[in-house]
């Protein structure tokens, strides 16, 4: 039997300038008892050699070769020891009471599956601001209606800002290794499908904006976008709220791709062709089934009548 009772899973790849505060800041934590699994995704600097200049029983280093975030948070998971699964990127940090607060959370909402924190973006040193939640000021509980709560400007949880019960991912699966872009809010999804979920709205959690390889800054392909795979949840079409709007992001996505530029044009026709039309505006219809010049016409018209409205 082992002392740690949370595991914080780090993948890394890259990240030889920010690995190091990383690492500070879960050992800073007040609260201790716990494991860091660093899975090292094939980095080709030194990042490894820095995680091994720590000097901590409780750090341990896997190597892999290269396959990408979700191999490497997938590997972490199921290595970990811990009964609570605690995910951090590389390049962010965290108040130095994160894991005592995150702690209380699990004491108070034992029916929850993953707890989360609000979080900060930093760019250059600086803080921009904090993720705007839709939530009352200092809402600290479970989440109900997540897919319906009203303001919810975006998702709010991130993948440096939750800690998730180990055994959920049995039930929720793990990482979906296709996707690069957005693999976890798919992740945060499929958990608030299947288990409570619950949140405190007090910024903890550093989002580094302006790290090093930092995968939001980088043109997203579609085929490792989420919308690529919404019929992934056709599973899920029992659970009306969730079904509509997944299938309206995605088709909200796919059309960017679509009518913007012809590089991913043939994936945004292949990624169309999965949406349910059942459950979209009927305007997504005549967008990706009629010729291609009338669907653009609707949709640069559509487009100039949102600006305006702004």
């Amino acid at each position: 039997m082992n002392n740690f009772q949370i595991s914080f899973i780090i993948p890394l790849y890259n990240k030889r300038q920010s690995i190091a505060n990383t690492l500070q800041s879960v050992l800073s934590q007040t609260y201790s008892c716990f494991e860091i699994v660093v899975v090292d995704d094939g980095s080709t600097d030194d990042s490894a050699e820095i995680v091994r200049q720590f000097r901590d029983e409780r750090i341990r280093l896997i190597q892999k070769e290269n396959g990408g975030v979700c191999s490497a948070r997938n590997l972490g998971i199921r290595e970990a020891k811990g009964e609570f699964v605690a995910l951090l990127d590389a390049d962010d940090t965290m108040a130095p009471d994160y894991l005592d607060e995150q702690k209380k959370m699990i004491d108070d909402f034992p029916q929850a599956a993953m707890w989360g924190v609000n979080f900060a973006e930093v760019f250059a040193g600086e803080l921009i601001h904090e993720l705007p939640t839709g939530l009352k000021k200092g809402f600290r509980g479970i989440v109900g209606d997540y897919f319906e709560m009203p303001g919810r400007a975006s998702d709010l949880f991130c993948s440096s800002s939750v800690v998730i019960r180990k055994s959920a991912f049995d039930t929720a699966g793990y990482f979906d290794e296709r996707i690069k872009y957005s693999e976890d809010i798919d992740m945060w999804y499929r958990i608030i499908l299947n288990f409570p979920v619950a949140f405190y709205d007090k910024y903890l959690v550093f989002y580094n904006y302006d790290a090093e390889n930092r995968a939001m800054n980088k043109l997203r392909p579609l085929k490792y976008f989420l919308p690529y795979y919404v019929d992934k949840y056709e599973k899920y079409k029992d659970n009306a709220v969730f079904y509509t709007f997944i299938e309206r992001w995605s088709a909200v996505w796919i059309k960017q791709y679509y009518f913007n530029g012809k590089t991913q044009r043939a994936d945004a026709r292949t990624a169309a062709q999965k949406l349910d039309y059942s459950v979209l505006p009927k305007k997504y219809i005549f967008l990706f089934k009629t010729p291609f010049c009338i669907g653009k016409l609707i949709y640069f018209a559509t487009e100039l009548r949102l600006r305006s409205k702004r």
